[in-house]
């Protein structure tokens, strides 16, 4: 599904999206873009007001910190985020309407 235009993407921050009434957290680092469930599973924070960091990203809340490849939380191996496919085709982001299978 599209849900921007390339260059509506800041580098290094986060824009929150919309597929399919779910709110997805999108992300563009080093040319390559990511996208991620925008609701932090510890109180429910927006993760694309979060601090990016190379391909992590922070919970603005309480600091709970999800690699963008993967979902998974870096503290610890007790929680995840769903993460999506992205690809661009001509100068528009596309983000998969399911989450991707990610294997343990």
């Amino acid at each position: 599904m599209t849900v921007a235009a390339v260059d509506d993407i800041t580098p290094n921050l986060g824009k929150m999206v919309v597929v399919d009434g779910r709110e997805i957290a999108l992300f563009l680092v080093d040319g390559t873009f990511y996208a991620m469930d925008n609701t932090c599973p510890h109180s429910g924070a927006p993760l694309a007001e979060g601090w990016v960091d190379g391909a992590e990203v922070t919970c603005p809340w309480h600091a709970w910190s999800f690699r963008m490849a993967d979902g998974k939380m870096t503290l610890g191996d007790y929680s995840s985020v769903d993460v999506f496919d992205v690809r661009v085709i001509d100068g528009q982001v596309q983000v998969a309407r399911t989450p991707r299978d990610v294997a343990n």
